[in-house]
């Protein structure tokens, strides 16, 4: 992706914010209407790039709200769907009778060729894709059936999607943006054939490896819990746990290590449990050597447990 650009209401004076980001809106979304529930104080930052045909925007802001009417969808031919990821705050969609409330971690579309309103009650962050309407309709979806539908970003193939956009917004990643953009809008249309009930390998494949995370971290206390145990509970072979996560950058070895050396990181940080020993903390996540842990505790956050642990307690 090219590198962002990045638009803020602090450049100008407080009783000029709201105008400004009324034009921001309207320049970069299509004709629109903004308002801001007459709050005086409002703050806005738009940081807007582009992955080849796809325009990806990041909207920190006050409480707003955004309204498209039937006029002024006459006056914006373009006619694309518009994807948003939540991360922060909820909002509210409204379109063709459907009513939905946005929250952390999910995701839905809606249409731009028919009017809508967005109402933000609170500070928001959200991520939002432009998506030409022929990259779904070429996969043979009828889209009216998944817009203001609410997709999770935790599970299935909507968690990919999800974590796709996110990781769009590296700007320093050297990606291939074409590329990018088609595994993009190809997941989009998945997570939307995956919620009409139709089975993708990538949706197979995705549900697969969250039963897989689920077992793992509900079992990371275990110091027996090898990948043997992990694929007799979930009832498949070692060769296609590795299948699972040779595509996501990390074996899952190597993740259940991750995320035990995180959680004890955080136990570490807790002023409850500072009477606790460190050795007494890395065994109960599932470590059995002092001196495996140390090492991998160093070479995972650049600092022992013991001077992570007095970092913690002095800040």
């Amino acid at each position: 992706m090219n590198t962002l650009d990045v638009i803020s209401t602090s450049e100008v004076a407080p009783a000029e914010r709201l105008a400004m980001w009324g034009d921001m809106l309207w320049q970069r979304f299509g004709s629109l209407q903004s308002a801001a529930y007459g709050d005086a104080q409002f703050q806005g930052r738009l940081a807007c790039g582009k992955l080849a045909d796809l325009d990806l925007f990041r909207i920190d802001a006050s409480r707003h709200m955004v309204i498209r009417t039937p006029s002024e969808v006459r006056q914006d031919h373009r006619g694309c769907l518009k994807v948003v990821a939540q991360l922060r705050g909820s909002a509210c969609f409204e379109q063709a009778g459907r009513r939905l409330l946005l929250r952390p971690g999910e995701w839905s579309v809606y249409d731009t060729s028919a009017s809508y309103v967005v109402t933000n009650p609170a500070s928001v962050t959200h991520l939002v894709m432009l998506l030409p309407r022929e990259r779904v309709h070429d996969l043979g979806i009828p889209v009216d059936r998944f817009t203001v539908r609410r997709f999770s970003g935790r599970r299935g193939a909507g968690r990919l999607a999800y974590d796709q956009m996110l990781a769009s917004f590296d700007a320093a990643s050297a990606v291939d943006a074409g590329a990018a953009a088609d595994s993009l809008a190809r997941l989009i249309g998945i997570a939307m054939l995956e919620r009409a009930g139709v089975e993708t390998d990538c949706a197979l494949a995705a549900s697969a490896r969250d039963r897989v995370l689920a077992y793992v971290h509900a079992n990371l206390h275990d110091p027996a819990m090898t990948l043997d145990r992990v694929a007799t509970a979930i009832g498949c072979s070692k060769r296609n746990l590795h299948k699972l996560f040779r595509d996501h950058g990390e074996t899952l070895g190597a993740h259940i290590w991750q995320m035990r050396l995180a959680r004890i990181r955080a136990d570490l940080a807790a002023p409850g449990l500072r009477k606790r020993s460190i050795t007494e903390i890395a065994f109960s996540w599932g470590f059995n050597s002092s001196t495996h842990f140390s090492r991998s505790f160093r070479e995972r956050y650049g600092v022992s447990p013991r001077g992570y642990r007095a970092l913690a307690a002095a800040s």
